[in-house]
């Protein structure tokens, strides 16, 4: 499963007929003597310590699951286990573990579920404690599964518990109990359900500072459409309008007709897993889940013969009961995987290895590939052999151990460069650290053929997993790379990564004090349209970090309006704000992501009540070359003339000229991460201006 990174938003309901529930107990922190939030304070409130070690009231955030569909949904969250407590030593400012060893899974309306055209609203505090230094972190690391049966949703390691009263539900359209379990285990590998992931707010170790800090604003949040598809799900932020929703908005019986769709095309004999229903693994997991096994099953519908254990992964086939008993507990792949694994074989040089077991074709006499799409392929082999050799170097150097086994040690084991595990490596793009750290080895320290890991990572993104789209593709499949990209992106219309490193839309991090998520339908998102990277920009400011303490904020709000949408206000003169910027953090800048149409205004506030208006006319081009000569039509998308800054008595403000003429749109890839995103960039604001 795709693990939602640790560092670091859901509609406004109208007039709702609620109705609440919850139960349990709480009390202070262990080993820290922390009064009660002040009056006032929302249930779920905790106390934390701030940059300054003084008190502070961190309020909780909501997560609203809202049903569109025509059938009944199943929602369940989870917690995470952890070594450390990162989160709520964030809160306490302290350096002590508190570790939590258990998963807590919260169910709504155990059995039950919700009905079409009904919501719930999960009201979910920073933690719960249980006991002395014993907490349940609802922020860090959650997990959402929304089912579409109530079937396979509990492992016998589950056990039943009292909700905590800091825990609270409320519902339209339907009842909302909460009931909860501890487990050892998360959900089970074959639940009838999509699973997305979220977390709330960020912890990190202040500069100058010893203890983690807890920052609050952010909700974080994806869809593991990078691990499996089964139903059409969708997030987007709480009090965030401007951000689009991640995933789909289908009705369940259209995705699936998509999903069968998929398999009698391009898809041809892709996995699927043993299940009643379709339900479908990513491109990694095609091959890391090649050969595992279930428990026995009398629901499974693929049994082999003489009591063994069936497959994880069959293909329709199976499914339709066309298999030999020997295909039913073996066959667990077909044509379109074939021709994944026959590029490999024939097109790449494997030197003496004997890769007969998994391809049909031999090199270079039968690779169906143009010369430069193998000059590409080999390219990717040797940046992971490339990297394979820095892994070998840190087992020489010791940096890498391995992993204990119990009360004793194992020998580690080192990963051979090989075609299977270089493949399983590739459609991961993770670095070979086995036994190391699981930061070790980064790939973006790597090289191959005189090529960083920049040129690499963007070639392997648009030249081969988005290949599908190619001339040469389209007129031989057998030169797809990876065909579920194209149903992620194409065949579901899905605003989702369909690989780990997709520059599409994969983790989302936005202001916000919660998340919905629907199933089948755009009602209950606060904006009902698609987010990508492509269609907005950040506002970003310079950073006068040498006068404005890290703890003290910049902004205090911001908002946007698109000209001729709204016919009481056609050229967005009101002045409108509507999300507020955290009060406790120096932030740069925002994000507009998504947008009815362009041009547009933008207004914010800073620290001091000066207020700018920004005319955005025009969307950034698409980046076509070089990022320092983009985008193209960097001259026309601001109007520089239709810029000011007004003081708070509405005064233009001395500098506002000077800071408007600062504007630069401009473009980058941030980091390791594929998105190429938009920026928006204006000098410090007009009080730090010389």
């Amino acid at each position: 499963m795709h693990n939602i990174p640790s560092p670091s938003h859901m509609a406004l309901l109208a007039a709702l007929a609620l109705a609440g529930c919850g139960g349990g107990s709480g009390s202070s922190p262990g080993g820290v003597t922390a009064p009660p939030p002040g009056a006032g304070a929302p249930k779920g409130s905790v106390v934390c310590k701030d940059y300054d070690m003084q008190d502070v009231t961190v309020a909780p955030k909501t997560i609203t699951i809202r049903n569109n569909a025509d059938e009944q949904i199943y929602p369940v969250l989870s917690t995470s286990t952890n070594a450390e407590n990162l989160w709520v030593q964030g809160c306490l400012r302290t350096t002590e573990a508190l570790p939590t060893d258990v998963v807590y899974k919260l169910y709504v309306n155990d059995g039950q579920g919700i009905p079409p055209g009904s919501e719930v609203t999960i009201t979910l505090p920073l933690y719960s404690e249980l006991g002395p230094k014993q907490y349940i972190t609802w922020w860090n690391g959650g997990r959402v599964l929304l089912a579409d049966r109530d079937k396979r949703l509990r492992n016998d390691e589950d056990k039943p518990m009292a909700t905590p009263a800091d825990v609270a539900c409320q519902a339209q359209g339907t009842a909302c109990t909460l009931t909860t379990y501890a487990s050892k285990v998360q959900f089970p590998e074959d639940a009838f359900a999509q699973l997305s992931e979220y977390t709330f707010g960020d912890s990190d170790v202040p500069a100058g500072q010893a203890a983690r800090l807890l920052k609050p604003a952010n909700v974080g949040y994806n869809i593991s459409y990078v691990d499996h598809v089964y139903m059409p799900v969708a997030i987007g932020p709480r009090d965030n309008p401007y951000i689009g929703y991640s995933g789909s908005v289908q009705k369940p019986a259209e995705f699936r007709k998509a999903l069968r769709s998929f398999l009698d095309g391009l898809g041809e004999g892709w996995p699927v897993y043993n299940m009643s229903e379709v339900r479908l693994p990513g491109g990694y997991n095609i091959f890391a889940q090649r050969g595992g096994y279930l428990i026995q099953d009398p629901d499974v519908p693929v049994q082999p013969p003489d009591g063994q254990n069936p497959p994880v992964l069959t293909v329709k086939k199976c499914l339709d009961k066309q298999c030999t008993p020997e295909e039913q507990r073996t066959l667990q792949w077909g044509q379109s995987v074939q021709n994944i694994q026959d590029l490999w074989g024939s097109c790449v040089d494997w030197g003496s290895e004997d890769i007969s077991a998994y391809t049909s074709k031999k090199y270079p006499q039968d690779c169906p590939a143009p010369q430069a799409m193998r000059d590409k392929l080999a390219l990717v082999k040797d940046f992971f052999a490339e990297n394979h050799k820095k892994y070998l170097a840190m087992y020489d150097a010791k940096q890498c151990t391995g992993e204990p086994k119990g009360s004793g040690k194992i020998p580690p084991h080192v990963a051979e460069f090989k075609y299977w595990e270089a493949i399983k490596h590739i459609y991961g793009w993770v670095p070979y650290n086995e036994g190391c750290g699981a930061g070790d080895n980064k790939l973006g320290a790597t090289t191959a053929q005189g090529r960083d890991h920049a040129y690499v990572q963007a070639m392997y993104i648009q030249d081969l997993q988005y290949n599908y789209s190619q001339s040469a593709v389209q007129a031989n499949p057998k030169l797809a790379f990876n065909p579920y990209v194209k149903l992620i992106h194409d065949d579901l219309g899905m605003s989702a990564y369909g690989f780990s490193v997709d520059d599409a839309v994969g983790f989302m991090s936005e202001l916000g004090n919660g998340l919905v998520f629907t199933v089948g339908g755009v009602q209950g998102l606060e904006n009902g349209r698609a987010f990508n990277y492509h269609d907005g920009f950040d506002v970003l400011l310079g950073n006068p970090a040498d006068r404005v303490p890290e703890n003290k904020p910049l902004l205090k709000k911001y908002g946007a309006c698109s000209l001729g949408q709204d016919a009481s206000d056609p050229n967005c003169d009101k002045v409108k704000q509507d999300v507020a910027m955290p009060d406790t953090n120096r932030i740069v800048g925002f994000r507009v992501g998504t947008m009815p149409s362009y041009p547009m205004k933008v207004r914010f506030t800073d620290a001091q009540d000066n207020v700018y208006t920004l005319l955005v006319k025009e969307k950034f081009a698409a980046c076509a070359g070089a990022l320092a000569n983009c985008p193209s039509n960097r001259a026309s998308i601001v109007d520089q003339s239709a810029c000011s800054v007004m003081t708070p008595e509405g005064a233009k403000h001395p500098k506002s000229d000077t800071w408007c003429v600062g504007a630069n749109p401009n473009q980058s890839r941030e980091n390791d991460e594929a998105a190429i995103k938009n920026h928006l960039s204006y000098p410090v604001p007009v009080q730090y201006l010389p």
